[in-house]
């Protein structure tokens, strides 16, 4: 039997001289583990595809997030390198974490004649297969850091 384990959810910092907006949040959506004993993930793709392995079940699926950059240099150039892995945090004793191992983000991005850029991303999304539980329901969230570099 699966136990719903709550939203798993991203939240992005970026490390420039921009304003980030968030157009849709990134979340894996609600997700259930039956057993813990082994590593499963999900992956979201940018296109909105999902997929699960091992003993995750997603009940709801996620959305991929998409973001938008402001007072870029215009039709400037600029790359997107994340920091991971990322680990989730959340405020409840004995719950075991998820953990971001991998992203679907574009390499570069092109800002308008405005200095707007806009991009979407995706990643896969792991259980840490060490037997503890995950408690819930819960909100799990990730806090992603992603560097901006022009």
């Amino acid at each position: 039997m699966f136990r719903w384990v709550g939203l798993a959810s991203c939240l992005i910092c970026t490390l420039a001289n921009a304003d980030l907006l968030i157009d849709t949040p990134f979340t894996f959506g609600r997700l259930a583990i039956s057993d813990n004993s082994q590593v499963s993930s999900t992956t979201l793709a940018r296109n909105g595809n999902q997929s699960y392995t091992g003993r995750l079940l997603v009940i709801e699926k996620g959305t991929p997030g998409t973001y938008t950059l402001t007072e870029l240099p215009p039709f400037t150039s600029f790359s997107l390198t994340p920091s991971l892995p990322a680990y989730s945090s959340v405020a409840i004793p004995g719950s075991a974490q998820f953990v971001i191992t991998a992203l679907d983000i574009p390499p570069t991005v092109k800002a308008d004649i405005n200095g707007d850029a806009q991009f979407t991303i995706g990643g896969t999304l792991t259980t840490s297969g060490n037997g503890q539980p995950y408690l819930g329901p819960a909100d799990y969230q990730i806090m992603l850091d992603i560097e901006i570099s022009y």
